[in-house]
């Protein structure tokens, strides 16, 4: 599971974050409106590490006394666990609002706790790999032209990916250059190793893919403005240790500390073997 607590990526300065409205009904499912209830519902695809909101609806007629609530069964027991998304109850035409954070990538099923045999259906919680960002030397970075400000907005990423950016400088821009890096080392400056485009300008825009090969909590610039064009940037997965040391994704990194406890094992094993043919002697 990956986890990121009081983190927030997405500010109402950057349009709020997205939301879905579902219709619940206990013996129909879940639908997008009020005329094409399913089982399963919908299928929801949204990103990690970004906030949703959900308008939960539930179309018993008012008075009916059905209540329904909203949550991520990951671990498939139809019941409502302490680390699951889980909204408040609601019934009638609310809606009631649920907003969270999605930090597990992959597919799971969202149900109704309390009619999970008929109303279920599947998220698919995506990393993103594209993002627009517009530029402005004595503003900073935006989603759109209209919200750029500094800090710029802040991105979640998945280490291990290649995440193609798309670098736009507005129009009213009077610099000749910018660029964008990601400051693994925290030193202000694009050092060898770091995610790093080319050069761009309001008349010459850039798409280019990164690869971002390590996990942590970074903050991005243009080096050419690092004072106002900044913004932080969390990738997911296996951290660097702090002072230095090497990037482990996750799997190779299990497979290392298996190993390790093998050959730990078998030294310890070695010691007492010989101190027992020595006593018997």
């Amino acid at each position: 599971m990956l986890l990121f607590p009081g983190f927030s990526p997405v500010s109402a300065a950057d349009g709020g974050p997205p939301t879905f409205t579902l219709y619940g009904d206990a013996g129909r499912g879940w639908g997008l409106n009020s005329t094409s209830f399913s089982t399963p519902g919908p299928t929801l695809t949204v990103f990690l590490g970004y906030p949703l909101t959900i308008a939960l609806v539930g179309a018993e007629p008012v008075g009916s006394g059905v209540k329904h609530n909203w949550f991520i069964d990951y671990n498939g027991n139809n019941q409502t666990d302490p680390d699951e998304n889980k909204s408040q109850d609601f019934s009638g035409p609310g809606p009631a609002l649920f907003t969270f954070v999605p930090t597990r990538e992959g597919s799971a099923t969202y149900k109704c706790q309390y009619h999970f045999s008929t109303m279920f259906g599947t998220i698919r919680i995506v990393a993103q790999t594209n993002v627009t960002l517009y530029a402005d030397a004595g503003s900073g970075w935006g989603l759109t032209n209209k919200t750029v400000r500094s800090p710029g907005p802040s991105l979640v990423f998945l280490s291990g990916t290649n995440v193609t950016f798309t670098l736009i400088a507005v129009a009213t821009d009077s610099s000749p250059q910018h660029d964008f890096f990601i400051d693994y080392n925290a030193d202000n400056i694009p050092s060898v190793g770091e995610p790093k485009t080319g050069d761009f300008n309001k008349t010459n825009p850039l798409t280019q893919k990164l690869h971002l090969d390590r996990a942590g909590n970074f903050t991005y610039y243009c080096e050419y403005h690092s004072g106002t064009m900044h913004g932080n940037v969390l990738i997911l997965g296996v951290p660097v240790p702090t002072g230095g040391g090497f990037n482990v994704a996750l799997i190779p990194g299990i497979m290392l500390l298996a190993l390790g406890g093998v050959l730990i094992f078998a030294a310890v094993y070695h010691v007492r073997a010989v101190r027992a043919v020595k006593r018997s002697k």
